[in-house]
Formats: C-alpha cells, structure tokens, sequence
C-alpha cells in the first residue's frame, strides 16, 4: 500500500467548484470501472501551498490510454485528444461555469521514463502502480499524490516536509532522475523562481555533477524553460541557482561572463553588473519579452567596456 498522510485528510475541499465537480465526474467513472485515479504534481503542491491553480487538473491513473479517453467522454469531456499516444496521456477539455473558461485535464498512465545512451528522445514504459510513477518523478514537492475519490493524500517521499522547508529534493537518487530527463536540471532553478524555494544541497551538488547533460535538451525546451524561470516572482534567486550550479554558462554562453565582471575596487563609477541585472530582472513587470530584455541589457559590457581617463 502506498504510504499515506494524514496531515490532511481531505484537499478537495480546497478545489475550486469548477474542478471539484470535474474530479468528481472522473472518479466516478474510473471507480465503477476498477480503475485507480490520482490527482498528481503540480496541483497538489499548490492546494497543499494553499495556492490552487484555476483551469487545469492532472491526473495519474492504472488505466491505459484507449480506457482514459472512453472513462473521460462518460465523464462529459467535451473534447479528447492523445496528447502523446507513445508517452500515455490523454488530454480532455471540460466546461466550466464560464464559457471562455474552460478546464484542461490531462490524465497520464502510471509510467516510468528515461533518455536512452544521448538520444533526446525519452523512452517511456507504463508502470504498475501509483508508487512506481511518483517515484520516477523530478522532485519530492512533485511526488505527492491524491486519491481523487476520497482526497487522501499519498506522500512516499515526503514532499509535504519539503513544503514546509519550502525547498526542492529530488526524488530518491539526484543524479539518477537528473540523467533520466537532464531538462530537470532547469526545472529545479525554475521551482526556486516561482516559489522562492531554495533547492536541497544534495540535489545541488548532483546540478554540477549533471550539468553537462543538458546538452542532450533541445533549445526549444531549454528556452521555454528558462523563459518560465525568468517570468517567475523569484526570478534572481532562480538565476543565481543557475550559476553556482554550473548552469548559467551552458543555457547562455553569450553572456557567461557577465556574473564573474567584478567592478573595479574603488571605482565609484562602476558597478556590480551580475547583482544590476538580477535587480533589474526583479524589477520590471513580469512578461517574457520585458525580462529577457532586463537580463540582457548589460551583456555587451563585459566584452565591450573599457575605461578612459
């Protein structure tokens, strides 16, 4: 049995309406039908932050893929799609009390992934039970699930714990889970920006190990990554995760010099152009196009600048 939590016994009660009837509808279905249900990661983590994201549900199920997409259309879906037949997640779109609100689920078979030799391709295989999926998750804050019949909450790793801490962890062996999926690698710094976490010290000294893996990430991925880094509320604590971990010179080798410019001792002139931007990037509203801006600005001088008398 999965080890369960009794810290709270109950989070649906901290779903909006919208969501609870939703939740409601599926485990319904996949009840009747013997399948197991489970709301999962990001979700969770917000209602236990008690910060529950509006229009969007993510679930985890023993059920596959073909069973999902029947089990959601009796739950009144009013779209099904395969958002990856290889990776096992069906996408559903629900109706919500506004019509241009709707709610986005994804519903994933249990699983497990890896990135095979240098491909950047994840082989995935579909896994056996609720443990095997929480445990090839990212991190601990992640890992947490909740029975979406009864709302009980299953925290093998104890995630609730790094909640409390506000830190990231990753799950089990950090360098294990950073080798199956390198874009983790990023994840982390993006998780200290958008909760102002700091990441656990294991888990950072495995970034450094592993850092050189991210090369095996598309840019594509990289850059949607970074850009959900810098829009986040903690932008400079997740830019300053990047560089002590070896990080920031590998997603913007252009301006890798810019945290080792150091001002000139005694110069009132000059300024500490790494800790300027990180300020600046803090700063300024919080749209893409603005920040990468703000984190660009400066990145000629440490090239370009020179001092005349």
């Amino acid at each position: 049995m999965p080890a369960e939590s009794h810290l709270q016994p109950s989070i649906l009660a901290a779903l909006p309406p919208d969501e609870a009837r939703i939740v409601t509808a599926l485990s319904d279905q996949f009840g009747a039908a013997g399948k197991e249900l489970y709301l999962v990661g990001g979700v969770v983590r917000d209602i236990l932050l008690g910060t529950p994201n509006r229009g969007e549900l993510d679930f985890t199920t023993n059920a596959l893929p073909e069973e999902t997409e029947r089990l959601g259309i009796n739950a009144g879906a009013g779209s099904v799609y395969l958002v990856g037949a290889r990776f096992g997640t069906v996408g559903m779109v629900f109706e919500g009390s506004a019509p241009d609100l709707p709610i986005n689920v994804e519903i994933t078979t249990y699983r497990a992934e890896h990135y095979p030799d240098e491909s950047r391709k994840p082989s995935v295989e579909f896994g056996a039970s609720l443990i095997d999926d929480l445990s090839r998750r990212d991190f601990a804050i992640n890992a947490v699930a909740a029975d979406a019949l009864s709302g009980l909450v299953i925290d093998p790793y104890h995630g609730q714990a790094d909640l409390l801490m506000s830190r990231v962890r990753a799950v089990g062996d950090a360098d294990l889970r950073f080798k199956e999926d390198p874009l983790r690698l990023l994840r982390a710094a993006r998780f200290v920006a958008q909760l102002g976490f700091t990441i656990e010290s294991e888990t950072a000294e495995a970034m450094l190990r592993q850092a050189e893996s991210l090369s095996r990430i598309s840019r594509e991925r990289i850059y949607g990554e970074f850009t959900r880094l810098l829009t986040g509320p903690y932008a400079s604590h997740g830019l300053e995760a990047l560089y002590s971990t070896g990080l920031f010179r590998l997603v913007l080798p252009e301006i890798r010099d810019l945290p080792e410019q150091e001002p000139r001792p005694g110069d009132p002139h000059e300024k500490d152009l790494w800790e300027h931007t990180k300020r600046v990037v803090d700063s300024v509203p919080s749209r893409p196009t603005v920040r990468w801006a703000a984190l660009l600005h400066d990145s000629a001088k440490p090239r370009t600048r020179s001092i005349s008398p």
